[in-house]
């Protein structure tokens, strides 16, 4: 296989474009400018891929994977409490928001509708599996009884308004900060004071930090 056909290569290559795509979109990109992003000439660029629709294309795929991952992860593990099963799906639908944005699904549904179904597919799926959650949550006692629907809906606001800068600023918040405050906010609003008290909390913390700190990079 030729290093121009590696899917893996061309992965990367596009991968180099989140940044500025969760900014600004793609519909005014130039290729001469992602070939800049890339760090690659414009003659390499067309031995990598053989137009913008089929790197935007990549980058629809490995948005979807990140979300099927997800999914996957979510789905019953005989080794994981529903707690852990929680904060694992907190975890997932912070970085799932995090990948895509407005400017990215704006002009997907532009110029590339067929895929911007694709992701919300994809999401769509992954929601079902988060609903069940909370409902064996609900069945087990342990989470009170609540409307799924909502549940859902407000983590995806929430961290929304977090992953954007004007929020934050008109707030006076901090990303980390309000991070950490709202995965307290979700724990006293599923979990009595008794389970909270036996939370094993040292991974998530490390995790929740680790998370904190690469997204605020992306958002500066």
């Amino acid at each position: 296989m030729s290093r121009y056909d590696d899917p893996d290569a061309k992965r990367k290559l596009a991968g180099k474009l989140i940044t500025h795509v969760k900014k600004e979109g793609f519909q005014q990109l130039r290729t001469d400018e992602i070939a800049k992003m890339m760090d690659i000439s414009k003659a390499t660029l067309y031995k990598y891929f053989s137009s913008k629709d089929e790197i935007i294309q990549h980058l629809v795929d490995a948005y979807v994977e990140v979300i099927v991952d997800a999914d996957t992860k979510l789905r019953t593990d005989d080794s994981e409490t529903l707690v852990q099963r929680f904060q694992r799906a907190f975890r997932q639908t912070l970085l799932i928001t995090a990948y895509g944005s407005e400017a990215f699904h704006r002009d997907l549904r532009d110029v590339y509708p067929e895929m911007l179904e694709q992701i919300k597919s994809a999401i769509h799926r992954r929601n079902s599996r988060l609903r069940r959650l909370y409902e064996e949550g609900m069945e087990a006692g342990l989470f009170p009884k609540l409307n799924p629907t909502l549940l859902l809906l407000q983590d995806e606001q929430m961290f929304r308004d977090l992953l954007t800068p004007a929020f934050l600023m008109e707030h006076n918040l901090s990303f980390r900060n309000a991070l950490f405050d709202y995965y307290e906010v979700k724990k006293h609003q599923l979990f009595s004071p008794d389970v909270r008290k036996g939370m094993e909390e040292e991974e998530m913390l490390e995790q929740l930090e680790y998370l904190a700190q690469k997204i605020s990079r992306s958002l500066s």
